[in-house]
């Protein structure tokens, strides 16, 4: 248990690393091109990458019959992960991708709570479970008047807010579609399966905003950026995610993933465009110590 516990923290931590350099390149990169095709042309590649592959898994799961109940979830399953992707990364076009990103883990926690013991049936939560849940929360409320006071690391704008309230959606479609992946894989359905089966609705809704005139052109020009984002925002990270996802509860997921801000803002170095700002510094420090924190408890538990 202990072994397999810390296992799936190390997954989801080095997807936080991973993603978190993604998203912050990402973010320059749309202030001068188009990312919705770099996110289109990778979401079809995963798509259809592991809907090809032999059906034989060599992980801890068979393949499992969709029947009609899994059938609902992974109808759920698309429309969560296309609103949280698309929700994103149009939030990190806006706004600083620190925030964006505190906004989305600082709701996933309390929401998992909830939504954990609704859908899966676990019964009410444990107090400091909750306890936990509402600080984070708390944190997030501290930035969003970070954000809407002017001291975060980009200048507010007029679609500032509109960024930042894509994020909220999002981080909430995010603790969705953890507890709809593990409900997927409680029943014995495959790593392979669940990506293969839901990215629909997300290449969908893609294909609805891109501009289909500036695809070639746009794959021409910056194929090499399209790669780079398509590996580290996406294809490597919803591998590493989906092996912590089968070894712990969402709750640990999420828990893991409020470390991202802190991270991703130790990234935002790199991008010129951003200045530092020790607001957000210091929410992001607060929202990964009461994480860190949390992730130990819960470790210790599991010993």
């Amino acid at each position: 248990m202990t072994n397999r516990f810390a296992l799936g923290v190390f997954f989801v931590a080095l997807y936080v690393v991973v993603s978190a350099a993604g998203e912050v390149y990402a973010a320059a990169y749309s202030q001068q091109a188009d990312t919705f095709v770099a996110l289109l042309l990778s979401f079809a590649v995963v798509c259809l990458t592991f809907n090809l592959m032999p059906c034989r898994e060599t992980g801890e799961a068979g393949e499992a019959t969709v029947a009609k109940w899994s059938l609902l979830v992974f109808v759920a399953l698309n429309v969560v992960t296309a609103i949280s992707w698309i929700g994103l990364f149009i939030g990190l076009q806006y706004a600083e991708p620190a925030i964006v990103v505190a906004f989305m883990v600082a709701l996933g926690p309390t929401a998992t709570v909830w939504l954990n013991a609704l859908i899966r049936r676990q019964g009410a939560p444990p107090a400091s479970d909750i306890v936990v849940s509402v600080t984070i929360a708390t944190i997030g409320s501290y930035m969003v008047w970070i954000s809407a006071s002017g001291d975060a690391g980009v200048e507010w704008g007029a679609r500032s807010s509109f960024g930042i309230l894509l994020a909220i959606v999002a981080g909430l479609s995010l603790a969705l579609t953890n507890i709809l992946v593990k409900l997927l894989f409680d029943r014995g359905f495959s790593g392979r399966q669940v990506l293969a089966h839901r990215f629909y609705g997300t290449i969908l809704l893609l294909l609805g905003l891109v501009d289909h005139s500036s695809i070639v052109p746009e794959i021409s020009q910056h194929w090499s950026a399209i790669t780079t984002i398509g590996l580290s925002t996406i294809i490597v990270p919803l591998l590493l995610i989906q092996q912590g996802i089968r070894r712990v509860e969402p709750y640990t997921v999420n828990m893991v993933l409020s470390t991202a801000p802190i991270i991703t803002f130790l990234f935002q170095y790199f991008d010129s465009r951003i200045v530092p700002s020790l607001h957000t510094f210091v929410g992001n420090v607060l929202i990964t110590a009461v994480a860190v924190s949390n992730i130990y408890l819960h470790y210790r538990r599991s010993a």
